[in-house]
């Protein structure tokens, strides 16, 4: 009896370690338009992995998808949720409304004269209330368990609650911060090569498009204590920058 009391605490961590499932990660990844855009963050990279679609989504935008191009088809295929501008029956733009792009890892197509590639260029131009957009993505092809299925972008939005508070306890304006971090590369106190520098860029980044401010910072790999000095640091254009500005590991002092 005392053997099968051992026993079967064993048995059930085994079916509840057998059950647990292998994709945690979270299914939807947002992605900012401008870091879509290639006007921040470096630009924009997806991947796709074998047996998972990854789905590029601009609902959230608004925006109805126009042209695309693919420079490597070799490796994988497009759909869409509706008709490109000058597809379809009605041979023009009027009845296009594809919002959703949909992509799937094939079996390598040999094309004449297109080399093979690690990777390729997905080129997206888009139709919105500001004009034509276009938009660049690296695509990537993962392997092992997919990471996400759809890449959300969000549209470039300034949220009421994206306030940030100092260490002062004065809430002050994402401005604030870009002027700080403007004034600490001035000052020498932040190289301007330095990590510090694309990180602050991403979190204000995210900031705007959406992400509360805590948020942005653990995405963006910084502390809420450099957002904060630096936010300090552009209370004022004239403001002087300290020598205490908190430096993340990585970042050196010149």
């Amino acid at each position: 009896m005392k053997r099968f009391s051992l026993v079967l605490p064993l048995a059930l961590a085994s079916l509840l370690a057998i059950a647990k499932p292998a994709f945690c990660a979270p299914i939807v990844r947002q992605l900012s338009e401008a870091q879509a855009q290639g006007l921040t963050g470096g630009g924009a990279q997806i991947s796709v992995w074998p047996g998972s679609g990854t789905n590029l989504d601009f609902t959230r935008t608004g925006e109805v998808i126009q042209r695309v191009w693919l420079d490597d088809p070799s490796r994988l295929t497009l759909d869409f949720d509706g008709n490109l501008c000058g597809q379809g029956d009605s041979g023009n733009c009027d009845g296009a409304g594809a919002s959703v792009i949909h992509l799937r890892r094939v079996t390598g197509i040999r094309f004449e004269n297109l080399p093979e590639t690690a990777s390729t260029l997905l080129t997206v131009v888009t139709d919105s209330t500001e004009g034509r957009k276009v938009y660049q993505f690296q695509v990537n092809y993962g392997s092992g368990d997919p990471q996400y299925a759809t890449v959300a972008i969000a549209p470039t939005t300034t949220p009421q609650s994206s306030a940030i508070v100092t260490t002062r306890g004065r809430a002050v304006s994402l401005a604030n911060v870009e002027r700080g971090l403007n004034s600490a590369i001035a000052s020498h106190l932040i190289p301007a090569d330095s990590p510090v520098v694309s990180k602050i860029q991403d979190f204000l980044a995210r900031v705007r498009n959406g992400s509360m401010p805590q948020s942005a910072a653990d995405a963006a790999g910084v502390s809420m204590a450099v957002v904060s000095r630096l936010a300090e640091m552009g209370l004022s254009p004239i403001s002087q920058p300290s020598s205490t500005l908190p430096v993340p590991m990585g970042a050196t002092h010149p």
